[in-house]
């Protein structure tokens, strides 16, 4: 226990703080997150047993959330704490393997340093708590590390870690389809380094279709969906973008500086917060140092795709430069950029973060000993402020109709006006509720199903629950309540639409960006 010492503390207070931010600023859901709590309700009464996202034939970790969800409801009622206290648990386990994954890469010292970047990298810092489905694929990531650096230290890989391995890669790919580059980047590796002979290879093969073999059986079973979906039918500009200067442009001076900030979720807001351009630069830093030796001795990059460095360490800089660039391909692939699609990328960050600081602190160059601490520094500092921002902050982040009334944009709904919200509707013993997409699910959910909730009245119905799972439908009379955003243009047309129908002007009760509109 002495030799992991600093670990313990850094993961006693991580714990301490996420746990406190849980119960303090984490008390309601947007959209996503509802469905997944409904889904883990639906699985605790036996209604429905997911295979993915309700509405989506991909990312099956949601659906793995929200069975572990269902244990929680189990254990201690329906509701968010205990929804979100699952996430906050597995991110404390990718803790712990992440601090493994840089001691079987580096050493004790590096791996310290890079837990303490990781886990106040602000890009990660929301999604501790955020029940998306993205959990289970930050967890790969430390898996899939370990095994290939156990399948690297020797030359003759043991037959039941290939298999592990081979496991891993393809659990990982049915959880969240976004692990593919990155899988393949490691495969890559093991190939070029000759860790696979054709009984190696076997045993890798038989784990992969064995840990992929239920999405294999869904798609024959449900007409090629998921495949369909991932290879022909997703969203997003694909990789035309590459071409155009102004993209990358876009990229790296207008987009990365609010990836590396505190506000990373669904899309971007329009701010750039100074924490994003100080881990921004501390990112680019670090992956400079790891390059930098390949850049000055182009012949190591051969040997490093050979795996025949004779720095061990070094080796794993140039695989962390690799997995960093494979995590970065999903990203290429949208325009304009989803910040979730880059964030395996952090973890290979830190690690690299990681080695610059442990580095710098052992050299004998002075600009290098006063680099370290001021890096360091400003981690811990620029770390801790976020960190302390968002558990003031009792809110949750959703879209909401932009300026243009034509398309979507980030919006912040504090709590104090959800519960308002809540409050107005049970007093008033409403059952029925029309809302706008974002605030469907999330009424449903948070209400425990006692209301019935639609947008149809105001856009194309977002009915995302299997066709054999009960959906009430909203009554359309005097009874009903609307509830929409405060500032938008449909709120007018829903107050004049309700006195035409009724015959007298509605209630309209303000709280916050929300409104209540009702007939009595």
């Amino acid at each position: 226990m002495r030799k992991h010492a600093w670990f313990v503390g850094i993961f006693v207070l991580i714990a301490a703080a996420r746990f406190a931010i849980l119960f303090v600023s984490q008390t309601h859901v947007h959209s996503d997150e509802a469905i997944i709590g409904l889904m883990g309700k639906h699985i605790l009464e036996g209604r429905y047993f997911p295979f993915y996202m309700y509405g989506q034939p991909y990312n099956a970790g949601a659906a793995w959330e929200a069975y572990l969800a269902a244990v929680a409801f189990a254990l201690f009622g329906v509701g968010v704490v205990p929804l979100k206290g699952c996430i906050v648990g597995l991110s404390l386990l990718c803790l712990f393997l992440f601090y493994r994954m840089g001691c079987a890469l580096y050493d004790r010292r590096t791996a310290a340093f890079a837990t303490v970047a990781f886990a106040l990298t602000p890009s990660l810092l929301k999604w501790h708590f955020q029940v998306r489905g993205y959990s289970w694929y930050f967890l790969s990531i430390p898996v899939l590390m370990l095994l290939f650096a156990s399948i690297e230290s020797t030359s003759v890989p043991k037959q039941r870690t290939l298999l592990l391995f081979g496991l891993a890669s393809g659990l990982s790919i049915w959880c969240l389809e976004l692990t593919v580059p990155m899988v393949a980047a490691f495969w890559l590796l093991l190939i070029l380094r000759r860790r696979f002979s054709l009984n190696s290879a076997t045993a890798g093969l038989i784990g992969f279709l064995l840990g992929y073999a239920a999405v294999i059986v869904f798609n024959l079973t449900h007409r090629f969906s998921n495949w369909r979906y991932v290879l022909i039918e997703r969203p997003g500009g694909g990789f035309s973008a590459l071409f155009q200067l102004s993209n990358w442009q876009r990229i790296f001076l207008d987009e990365m500086p609010k990836f590396f900030g505190p506000d990373t979720v669904l899309w971007y807001y329009p701010e750039k917060p100074a924490a994003g351009y100080v881990f921004y630069a501390i990112a680019l830093f670090a992956l400079g140092v790891g390059i930098w030796p390949f850049v000055k001795s182009p012949g190591r990059i051969l040997r490093a795709v050979r795996g025949d460095l004779p720095d061990s360490r070094q080796k794993s800089d140039f695989d962390m430069v690799v997995l960093t660039a494979a995590s970065f391909v999903p990203y290429l692939s949208q325009a304009p950029g989803v910040p979730s699609y880059f964030l395996g990328a952090c973890f290979f960050l830190s690690m690299l973060t990681g080695r610059m600081l442990e580095r710098g602190f052992s050299s004998s160059i002075r600009f290098s000993r006063i680099a370290a601490p001021a890096a360091l520094a400003a981690i811990l500092a620029t770390g801790v402020f976020a960190l302390i921002r968002v558990g003031q902050t009792n809110q949750i982040e959703t879209l909401s109709p932009c300026e243009d009334k034509k398309t979507y944009c980030m919006t912040r709904i504090v709590a104090a006006n959800i519960e308002a919200v809540e409050r107005d509707l049970k007093q008033r013993n409403v059952t029925s509720v029309w809302t706008t997409i974002s605030f469907v699910y999330p009424l449903l959910f948070e209400s425990g199903e006692t209301l019935a909730v639609s947008n149809e009245i105001f856009e194309t119905p977002y009915r995302v629950y299997p066709e054999d799972t009960a959906w009430r439908e909203p009554k359309r009379n005097r009874e009903a309540a609307f509830v929409v955003e405060t500032n938008v243009p449909i709120r007018s047309l829903v107050e004049m639409r309700c006195e035409q129908v009724f015959g007298s002007p509605p209630l309209a009760r303000e709280y916050g960006k929300l409104t209540v509109i009702t007939n009595r």
